[in-house]
């Protein structure tokens, strides 16, 4: 007993500093590789004036990230007319930005690719910004945000033109736009693969489309991910336009589902493909989480001038993973004005289980605070004030890869998938003791108290 209190009494000072590791949201907050180019008369001149519009640029892709459409009309913005958009209409006001507050929003940036001549400057640019001060803009805003993030999704970029498909090509500027600037900082951040002799022979550009289940499994298992996105555009060109659709095409997604934790759902059945070339299956469902193989998780259709698709396609990408993450956002939006105080059970086999369940509840946005009040070798004790719907704090534990549930709409539980379908068992066999102590409260008599100044 003195050594696991010992253990216990080392993992609850290791884990005190933890808040910083795992900071929530963080990587939201950086919005990379914006292009920026003016002109002026001098090259430090326009160095001044791109950086400055770039940092605008990068403010409202992370203000639009961060929140739903039905409220952009009313984001702080820089040279904010308070009459734009509607906005004193519906009785809002919209907070008006300087480039100054700009500057003190910014944490840093960093610059890339840099060009300049006499008179011109071009650029690739990181902009960072404190996201204290980023929520604090927001809550002052009265706009709900979220800041939690899904597990990341490989994208595989496939084109289809009147001349063929492409997916690892050389020729294929859809890859090429989806490398340019990395989407890993969205909410529902994606990456593009490698594209190297591998990838090819794992997957061709038919088989995506056609969404083979066996090649797009080992597409994830070769990117250690859980979901491949399809990204399909389809690009066709009449006259002097260019006529783009893109749908983002769920192939692959592994469930976190409490009674399926470890199943893949890639058991779908595809009906055939369209006229495009797409996989047919109905429409994407409203909540985000049951995607099936098969469902278009976003969609959406552009006419453009040609001649310039890689501006097309950054656009095309831009507007359908917003589209994409609409439905995330709904579920996880932080709103201030509501809070609720959660009586919540821990359950784990191991310490490293109660680190992952308390370092996801660090990192989650929607937890203002936990105190734990007592803890076991198998179990823990804690008070969690949650904003907004305890649901939406469901959805969140779901993406950290754990189990957040209540049987009886007043008590929590937490726990890793497979923990927790034991919990569950045991349960249903009449309160059998779990790990040692009973189902219906994880500490012992005995148990270490940790301290209580141990709160985050």
């Amino acid at each position: 007993m003195i050594i696991i209190r010992r253990a216990l009494m080392v993992l609850a000072a290791a884990l005190a500093g933890l808040s910083a590791a795992y900071a929530a949201g963080d990587d939201v907050f950086v919005v990379p590789r914006v292009t920026v180019q003016a002109q002026a008369d001098s090259a430090t001149a326009a160095k001044n004036i791109a950086q400055r519009e770039g940092r605008r640029k990068a403010m409202e892709i992370l203000l639009r990230r961060l929140t739903i459409e039905d409220d952009w009309p009313y984001l702080p913005r820089v040279g904010a007319d308070m009459n734009a958009e509607g906005a004193v209409d519906a009785g809002r006001n919209v907070i008006p930005l300087s480039d100054d507050t700009l500057e003190d929003l910014e944490s840093g940036f960093e610059v890339y690719n840099e060009k300049s001549s006499a008179r011109t400057y071009r650029a690739f640019i990181t902009y960072r910004f404190k996201p204290a001060s980023v929520r604090r803009l927001l809550r002052e805003a009265g706009i709900p945000y979220s800041e939690a993030q899904t597990r990341t999704a490989l994208v595989l970029p496939v084109l289809q033109t009147e001349n063929g498909i492409y997916l690892w090509e050389e020729n294929n500027p859809w890859m090429a736009a989806w490398k340019v600037r990395p989407y890993n900082n969205e909410l529902t951040p994606m990456a593009a693969p490698l594209g190297d002799l591998e990838d090819s022979a794992v997957i061709s550009a038919r088989e995506a489309l056609a969404l083979n289940t066996e090649a797009l499994a080992r597409m994830a298992e070769r990117y250690s991910v859980s979901q491949v996105i399809v990204a399909h555009a389809y690009l066709q060109q009449a006259g002097d336009e260019h006529k783009l659709r893109v749908r983002l095409i769920n192939g692959f997604r592994e469930s976190a589902e409490l009674d399926n934790a470890s199943d893949i759902m890639n058991d779908v059945s595809v009906g055939g493909v369209d006229e495009f070339g797409g996989a047919l299956q109905g429409p994407a469902p409203n909540n985000f989480n049951p995607a099936k193989v098969g469902d278009v998780l976003a969609e959406a259709w552009f006419t453009r001038p040609a001649g310039n698709f890689p501006q097309l396609a950054e656009e095309a990408i831009e507007v359908v993973i917003a589209k994409h993450a609409k439905p995330w956002k709904e579920q996880t939006l932080i709103d201030h004005t509501e809070a609720a105080l959660l009586e919540a059970s821990a359950y784990f086999r191991s310490l490293d289980e109660w680190a992952k369940i308390r370092a996801a509840l660090i990192s989650t946005p929607l937890v203002g605070s936990v105190q734990v009040r007592s803890l076991s070798r198998y179990g823990a004790e804690m008070l969690v004030r949650a904003y907004g719907d305890p649901d939406k704090l469901v959805v969140a534990m779901e993406a950290q890869g754990l189990v957040l549930w209540t049987e009886d709409g007043e008590r929590w539980m937490v726990a890793t998938p497979s923990t927790a379908q034991g919990v569950r068992a045991d349960s249903r066999r009449g309160g059998r003791r779990f790990g040692g102590y009973d189902e219906g409260s994880p500490v012992q008599p005995a148990a270490y108290e940790e301290p209580s100044s141990i709160q985050y």
